[in-house]
């Protein structure tokens, strides 16, 4: 039986045919926030017995101890010895899979801060999206259109997806993860996206009702993105929440005295009466603001979601901007 190899060392983004179009909608914190997300991409490659490479792509931390990655895993069922290079020695991989994309599960890695991941749902057509160069860039390009690969939604972009950036992680404006780079079904035309809902479900894998299956498309043990103290949320819906209130959040003091302001970006679960029941921090703010954000989300009411003409506990995103007047 074959041995295979995965060794992944820290990499810039190798692009070789992005579009010239400047990224002029990013302001300064979401082009620190994409660049600084260098040392959380790694690359992954994957080797027979005789050395030789039999798939290799990019991947990105999403956990201290999770990597979402475009590399093709081959020969499930053969024995592996997987091993792991980042600039602060080995890392060992413990287990790999497909539950929606490719992943590696590692050991945690504290140094490593996971990318942030966005609403992919929020996306629309000819949203401005962004992805690294190797030379040190943020290139930028649009999403062109949608289309459905294994029973999922994916963007068509203009950005070329080849060897080089597949499995890069694609940026919003804020620069939040909205999708992760493929290369199109013939090899020809400009790139794809995952999108990040997706990875915001392989985030969960291990919390109480999310198994991690194999094969193309979700997979799920009960539920997906269920917490131990909330109801499982369907995975899929006929109507998702609409928001009937929205409490104002305290603008603190301390923010006041810093001149804080912005948004705080938040993952709710709105359970089957339209209450919030639980509350993830996908982008927070300091100064108190985050926790403000947090408390006014819990008082919000919504019409819930519906599947098969019944109520259904479902996660959405939540942003509720802070601006001093």
């Amino acid at each position: 039986m074959r041995l295979i190899n995965v060794a992944m060392a820290l990499a810039l983004c190798a692009v070789a045919a992005f579009s010239s179009q400047d990224p002029v909608e990013l302001d300064a914190s979401a082009r620190a926030r994409i660049e600084q997300t260098r040392a959380s991409i790694v690359m992954v490659k994957a080797v027979d017995q005789s050395n030789q490479t039999v798939s290799e792509a990019l991947g990105f931390f999403i956990r201290k101890d999770l990597i979402a990655t475009g590399v093709e895993i081959v020969d499930r069922n053969a024995p592996l010895r997987i091993t792991a290079v980042t600039k602060t020695g080995a890392v060992k991989v413990l287990s790999f899979g497909n539950y929606f994309l490719p992943y590696l599960s590692v050991e945690t890695q504290a140094e490593v801060s996971p990318l942030s991941v966005g609403e992919s749902e929020r996306v629309g057509l000819n949203d401005s999206v962004y992805m690294l160069t190797d030379a040190g860039e943020i290139a930028a390009g649009k999403v062109t259109g949608s289309t459905t690969l294994n029973n999922s939604r994916v963007f068509l972009i203009s950005l070329r997806v080849d060897s080089n950036n597949k499995g890069a992680p694609l940026f919003n404006r804020y620069g939040e993860v909205i999708g992760i780079a493929a290369k199109s079904p013939d090899g020809q035309s400009a790139g794809l996206a995952w999108p990040s809902d997706l990875l915001a479900k392989l985030k969960h894998l291990g919390e109480p009702g999310v198994g991690a299956g194999s094969g193309d498309g979700p997979r799920f043990s009960g539920g997906s993105t269920a917490s131990s103290t909330s109801p499982a949320a369907a995975a899929t819906v006929d109507t998702k929440p609409v928001r009937l209130s929205a409490p104002a959040a305290r603008y603190t003091e301390e923010a006041r005295a810093h001149g804080t302001q912005g948004m705080v970006i938040l993952r709710v679960l709105v359970d089957e009466d339209g209450s919030v029941k639980a509350v993830r921090v996908v982008r927070g703010l300091p100064d108190g603001l985050t926790e403000s954000a947090i408390a006014a989300a819990r008082q919000t009411k919504f019409k819930p979601a519906m599947k098969d003409g019944k109520p259904v506990a479902y996660w959405i995103g939540l942003e509720i901007n802070f601006n001093i007047r």
